[in-house]
């Protein structure tokens, strides 16, 4: 089997961070707004995001190619890529049944 070496989409980024999510912790984000499960990650997600996810990312470019709007990220970094992460997840847990 061949080891996977990096995440091209954010896709990807989510289905990972999902596989060490507690239901617990789930649930608790699904009882919280964005922008207070922003908050609350910023020292934990937010800092696995902008390191394994982007600086570490060996797909970075593909990545970023796989964005919508490629004109808005040109100038992407970790912290931008932790935003649209942490929304982004947050749309897929409070989604989910």
């Amino acid at each position: 089997m061949i080891k996977k070496v990096g995440f091209s989409t954010v896709d990807e980024i989510l289905d990972d961070i999902l596989k060490t999510l507690s239901s617990e912790f789930l649930e608790k984000i699904k009882k919280m707004t964005v922008d207070e499960f922003r908050f609350s990650q910023h020292a934990d997600l937010r800092m696995t995001i902008k390191n394994k996810y982007f600086y570490r990312n060996k797909s970075r470019e593909q990545l970023i190619e796989s964005l919508d709007n490629k004109k808005e990220y040109i100038f992407l970094d970790g912290d931008v890529l932790s935003d649209i992460v942490l929304e982004k997840l947050y749309e897929r847990i409070t989604t989910m049944k």
